[in-house]
Formats: structure tokens, sequence, C-alpha cells
């Protein structure tokens, strides 16, 4: 199963916020309920970010795509700066695959995907539903 300290990576539980706490908690308890209904292994890439850990994540990003990076887009509601989100690695695309055949399973657990166009050789979960509500969604 998938532990806390995974999801925290390299952050301390008892300095964050109560509600960021809760939603840790949640995060983890849905997490590990798709999981065990994957039944292989997951590995955690990104989890609880400080607002540091984003913008060094957006600034790779713009680098990356050869554009200057630009402070004000870097988003401040970022359900991973709140303990709503993580991202599990899949390479292979088998756990993308999983989750678009397992649709009902993600409706009842409550979670919500970043689409697959989007995310490349991961998988975005969420335990909030975006403005669209849509359970995949264009970040």
């Amino acid at each position: 199963m998938i532990s806390m300290k995974e999801i925290l990576k390299g952050k301390d539980l008892n300095s964050q916020s109560e509600e960021v706490k809760k939603n840790l908690n949640v995060l983890l308890e849905k997490i590990n309920k798709i999981r065990a209904l994957y039944n292989k292994p997951m590995t955690i890439t990104n989890g609880l970010r400080t607002m540091d850990d984003n913008i060094r994540i957006y600034k790779e990003k713009a680098a990356k795509a050869g554009i200057p990076f630009d402070l004000s887009k870097v988003p401040t509601k970022n359900a991973h700066l709140s303990g709503s989100a993580c991202d599990v690695s899949d390479s292979n695309k088998e756990l993308q695959k999983w989750c678009k055949n397992n649709e009902k399973e993600l409706e009842k657990i409550g979670l919500w995907m970043e689409d697959f166009n989007s995310t490349p050789n991961w998988c975005h979960f969420q335990i909030y539903p975006p403005k669209s509500g849509n359970r995949w969604f264009k970040p």
C-alpha cells in the first residue's frame, strides 16, 4: 500500500495546516483504494508541494517548452499545494488504461484525473472535482 510518507515527499505532516492534513488523509485513503483494485505497485512521483516546489516545476516546464518563465502564470490553487492530489508514475500507460476501463470505480471512490494528453507518463489523481466537474479534465 501507499504510505503517507510517499505522498508527503519529505514534508513534515505535523507542520501542515489542519485542512491540508485532512486532505492528505482523504487522498491517502482514496489512492490506496485504487492501489488495491489496480493490484500492482504504484509509485508516487509528486505529492504534497510547497509553493517553491510549484514554482520550480513550472520553471522547468517553461524551459523544456523553450518559453520564458512567467511567475504570474504559476497556479496558486494547485491541488498539490492543498494536499488534495498526487501523481503516479505510468511510463507504460497501463494505469491510464486501467483507469479508463474502470471509470465507475473512480466515480465511486471520488477521484478526478487530468486528461492523459497532459500527463504523458504519469496519472494525476485529485480528491476534488475541477470546475468543469468532468472526471477527466484539462489542467
